[in-house]
């Protein structure tokens, strides 16, 4: 039952049905009343706390305070960036709320846990009463009854109760009401109902916050989140899902001023020795295989290698060019009227030297200082391997040569960054996402409404009493009660003219 007034409450130890949950008192051996005993008390206690709703916002603001901070602070890097951003001490702080892998940490799962018991709790506690109320339809009632309702009218119509009571029933089922009807030596009585599954939305989202949350515990437990680059042509091994990952074609779509519209990267995936699968991708439309993920993260230019780099070829004396030449990465290229060959076999991006180690390597990935190395062979057997830099093209002259060699420019190799995830529990979290809107549609827009009506008389003329009520939405209701009653009546008047 699910209303103050399905109950007739008799004598003053009885209880209201918001009672449901309160301890049944019982007596001792002296005959004196008492509310349950000691670990029936602790256990209701519990209950109410786990069931409250204080404790359901709280967790809430929590764990949106705690997300808001896991946005903010980069998650999962290395512990020599975090000191370089905030410093050691910070990181100190970081470290022991463990803010730098917050969504792995005991106590962002624990609150997690705690929501899934709030939610378990809400539904253990109020559900097994509305499921009461949905089963046990107040079917059966009195004259009284309906007369006791707030929402109560009666018509009087010159027709016999028979008749009237098929014509109410076929109103109240063209309302899309399921109706009951039974008769009895006092009259007909029609039981009316409709929109009661409307009653268990709520139950309904619990239910799903306790799956989204199921799902998101797995996830975190059992899945990961890496990020990778890869350059074209290159095939890289993905060891959770023991298959190969190539990347065929990077490519950039351009806007007409020369901004970046969208970045694609064509991949396939090598399960086996066979290409089982090639996807072109995009951000937002990644590529999966065997429950993980690839998406497009990012791009940008490789800091070891180029694709071509345009090098000119001038006489010292004169500063005449004598060769224009675009060299294609590790390719020889013939200058037959320099009797020359040249071929580019080193890059960097942003050139330093090792003095100790009598070595070049690159500062930093990007392209500050970039540098090529060409391996030069003349038609008497020498070979020289000089380094040609973009910004300083005078910085290394080749005294043995009567040339000199400008780097006027380059094509980068671009890599695509790929972020590779797997959630075991994606597909939980999508059940309970269902769910939820399901949950929250019912509850929002599906009301329990239920008609009760006597029709009782003698002859031709019959007494109409008509009384209902709903869970929620009362304006609504009675504004569809009050269409009913002007149904009936109007029905009743057009007897009477005839």
């Amino acid at each position: 039952m699910n209303s103050q007034e399905d109950i007739v409450i008799e004598g003053k130890n009885n209880y209201a049905p918001n009672d449901i949950n309160r301890p049944v008192p019982s007596e001792d051996n002296a005959g004196n009343k008492k509310i349950g005993n000691g670990l029936s008390n602790i256990l209701s206690r519990l209950l109410d706390f786990f069931s409250s709703v204080l404790l359901a916002i709280s967790l809430f603001v929590l764990l949106a305070g705690a997300s808001i901070i896991g946005t903010i602070i980069q998650q999962g890097e290395d512990p020599s960036k975090y000191i370089r951003e905030y410093g050691e001490r910070t990181y100190w702080w970081f470290h022991l709320f463990g803010l730098t892998d917050l969504y792995h940490n005991w106590w962002f799962t624990s609150l997690l846990v705690l929501l899934c018991v709030n939610s378990l709790a809400c539904v253990y506690k109020r559900f097994p009463a509305t499921w009461r109320s949905i089963i046990n339809e107040k079917r059966d009632f009195s004259l009284k009854f309906v007369q006791n309702l707030k929402n109560h009218t009666q018509v009087t119509c010159n027709k016999s109760s028979a008749e009237t009571g098929r014509e109410i029933a076929s109103l109240l089922s063209h309302k899309r009401y399921k109706v009951t009807v039974k008769e009895s030596g006092d009259g007909i009585y029609l039981f009316a109902t409709k929109g009661v599954w409307g009653r268990v939305g709520a139950h309904l989202a619990h239910i799903s916050i306790m799956i989204i949350l199921l799902g998101a515990l797995i996830g975190g437990k059992l899945g990961y989140r890496n990020f990778g680059v890869i350059l074209e042509g290159e095939q890289v091994f993905i060891p959770e899902g023991k298959f190969f990952l190539r990347l065929d074609k990077f490519w950039i779509d351009y806007y007409e001023n020369g901004a970046v519209k969208d970045f694609y990267s064509k991949l396939t995936i090598i399960d086996n020795g066979k290409e089982v699968l090639t996807k072109d991708i995009q951000v937002n439309d990644p590529l999966a295989y065997k429950g993980i993920w690839f998406y497009q993260a990012s791009y940008g230019d490789a800091f070891d290698r180029i694709d071509r780099a345009r090098v000119a070829i001038k006489e010292k004396k004169t500063d005449k060019v004598v060769g224009d030449l675009v060299l294609d990465w590790q390719k020889e290229y013939k200058v037959p009227d320099l009797n020359m060959s040249l071929r580019m076999v080193s890059f960097v991006s942003d050139f330093a030297y090792n003095k100790e180690k009598s070595e070049v390597y690159t500062k930093s990935v990007e392209h500050n200082n970039p540098a090529v190395r060409v391996e030069i062979s003349n038609g008497d057997g020498s070979v020289f391997t000089p380094w040609l830099f973009y910004n300083y093209p005078d910085l290394y002259d080749m005294k043995e040569s009567k040339y000199k060699f400008e780097l006027l420019g380059y094509l980068p190799h671009k890599y695509t960054g790929l972020q590779v995830a797997k959630d075991p529990g994606v597909n939980i979290v999508w059940v309970g996402s269902g769910l939820l809107m399901s949950g929250l549609l019912l509850s929002l827009f599906v009301f329990h409404k239920r008609i009760w009506v006597k029709v009782h008389g003698d002859g031709a003329r019959a007494a109409i009493d008509i009384g209902g009520n709903t869970n929620k939405n009362h304006l609504d209701f009675e504004r569809e009660y009050g269409k009913l009653i002007n149904n009936i009546k109007e029905q009743s008047k057009e007897h009477k003219e005839k």
